[in-house]
Order: C-alpha cells, then sequence, then structure tokens
C-alpha cells in the first residue's frame, strides 16, 4: 500500500480491522475481534501528509453483545458513548471511552506495518451520517459542556441526591429523549443560601420525531411525570395545604419535538450532562447538537 497519500481511504469515523488491531497492539490483552477501533481525527487531518500531521488519533472500546444503553446513545455521555456503524445494512453498536484514545503513525520506517498507510478500514461496518454526526458531537462535547452554578451542581448532587435519580429515570427513555436543557433561574446568576433559598429551575426534555414521535412522546411524558416524582420527594415539602420548596425549586417541565425547538432557543438552553454519575455506579445524561 506504500507511504500515506493526500486520497488515503481512511476518514473520520472509520473502524479498524481487527488484523490491524492485531498487528497494531492497541489492546494486546483483548481478542482483537472484540476490541472497537474507530478514527477520531478529523477528515482535513488525515488528508495531511505525516510530515505536518504525523499521527492518526484513535478512540478505542468494544463491540457491544446486546441493544445499546439508552444513557449512552445520542452524545448523552461526555466519556463514554453507544454508536451504531449501519450504513452497510449489517447493524452493529460499539462503546467507545473517551479515556481510551491512542495515537497511529501514519507511516513507521522501522516497521511499515506499524503505520496505518498499511491497513485498511473495516469494509463491513461503517456509519451512516447520521451516526458520524452523533460521533463528531460527541468528540467535541467535553470542550463545549454548559456550566451550571457550582452550588446548583453541589444541591443537585450532593444535598438532594436527585442527579444520580434522573440518570436513572432517564435510563429506559434515553433513545427517545435526545437532549435535556437545565434554565437555572431564568439564566441570571444568583447567590442562593441555605435549603430555604431554591434555585428555580425549569427542564426541558427533548424527544425524537425521526423514528417514531408517538412513542418518544410517550416516553418523555412519562420520564416528565418520573422527574416531578423525584422532585417532589427529595426537593418538597408538605405540610398541611402548604408546600415549601427546598434547595432546588422545580417550577416546570417542558416536552418540547426535536423539529420545534428552535436554533435560537437551543443557544439560551443548557444541556444537562450528568458526567459525574461515572465517578460512581450509575449511568449519566445527556446532551445535544447546538
Amino acid at each position: 500500500m506504500g507511504s500515506w497519500s493526500r486520497d488515503t481511504s481512511w476518514r473520520q469515523g472509520c473502524l479498524l480491522q481487527s488484523e490491524t488491531i492485531r498487528e497494531l497492539e492497541l489492546a494486546p490483552h483483548l481478542p482483537p475481534e472484540k476490541v472497537a477501533a474507530v478514527i477520531a481525527s478529523h477528515d482535513c487531518d488525515l488528508a495531511q501528509l505525516p510530515d505536518s500531521e504525523p499521527f492518526v488519533e484513535v478512540v478505542l472500546g468494544a463491540f457491544l453483545d446486546g441493544a445499546p444503553n439508552g444513557n449512552y446513545t445520542n452524545c448523552k455521555n461526555l466519556r463514554r458513548l453507544h454508536v451504531g456503524f449501519s450504513a452497510t445494512g449489517e447493524e452493529v453498536h460499539v462503546e467507545i471511552d473517551t479515556n481510551r484514545r491512542v495515537l497511529i503513525p501514519k507511516d513507521a520506517a522501522d516497521n511499515p506495518r506499524h503505520g496505518l498507510s498499511e491497513h485498511l478500514p473495516s469494509p463491513s461496518h461503517k456509519m451512516t451520517a447520521k451516526e458520524h454526526g452523533i460521533f463528531q458531537r460527541w468528540l467535541a462535547a467535553r470542550y463545549r459542556r454548559s456550566a451550571f452554578p457550582d452550588e446548583f451542581d453541589r444541591r443537585l448532587k450532593e444535598e438532594t441526591k436527585v442527579a444520580e435519580r434522573l440518570a436513572k429515570a432517564l435510563k429506559d427513555s434515553g433513545n427517545h429523549i435526545v437532549a435535556v436543557f437545565f434554565d437555572v433561574d431564568g439564566g441570571t446568576e444568583n447567590t442562593r443560601n441555605g435549603a430555604d433559598d431554591p434555585y428555580e429551575l425549569v427542564i426541558t426534555l427533548l424527544y425524537a420525531t425521526d423514528v417514531d414521535p408517538d412513542i418518544a412522546w410517550r416516553a418523555a411524558v412519562e420520564a416528565a411525570e418520573t422527574i416531578q416524582s423525584i422532585f417532589d420527594k427529595r426537593c418538597r415539602i408538605k405540610t398541611g395545604d402548604h408546600d415549601t420548596w427546598k434547595w432546588i425549586e422545580l417550577v416546570d417541565i417542558e416536552i418540547v419535538s426535536d423539529e420545534a425547538l428552535s436554533y435560537a432557543q437551543s443557544q439560551l438552553l443548557k444541556k444537562w450532562q450528568a458526567d459525574h454519575i461515572s465517578l460512581r455506579t450509575d449511568p449519566e445524561q445527556p446532551m445535544l447538537e447546538d
């Protein structure tokens, strides 16, 4: 195959073949046919010759035996992604981990087979345009994550334990709900003091319309009911006919289709990614493209 050229067949989102994984020793302690290695470098960088861009970035993971976990689809988790390769008609799903990244030389003078130029992408499994878009957004998500007030995060995660319960509630509906947005105090930065000075929170659930909008809408309605129950139990105290909110007041839950949300609205809302859950034993949740 020779040295790297500008017309390389490698593109972002390509899968390495198991033989390539074995020869490059990317996961020496695992069966190479179980390892998913996906090209993360941008096509523009792949088109550059080795003297200006000598390496190709690859993100590693594994082929999934079963269905993908909804908490890891559609860029909802900043560290882990479940994504399909279905362009060839033979659909497979892989799990990839942003912390498992390796650099492979385009050319290797000492041993040509250790350079990616001596290998070809997998012909069996390729991403559709939609799957590739999801992969691209996931790669960029760590540099574009939303930031909420530290005190709000502390209340959501530590004081009320709501965050981990939200992730669990959204797990099964994750394929239908493509994003969760938080509007905290109407977008203004307020200093809150103590449990009796709660943040005001409006949650927007964005559901998918590309496959079955009715099922996705019902999943969003069920998720909204569960979320309301979580906040009622963790942040709301009822004394007779009087309700008192502690720490965080859930003002409203809005359900919107991905077709109805305007670009302007998406710029005003902040996406919620519960990636802190990955430090525990629970899954995480969500994000959407801008």
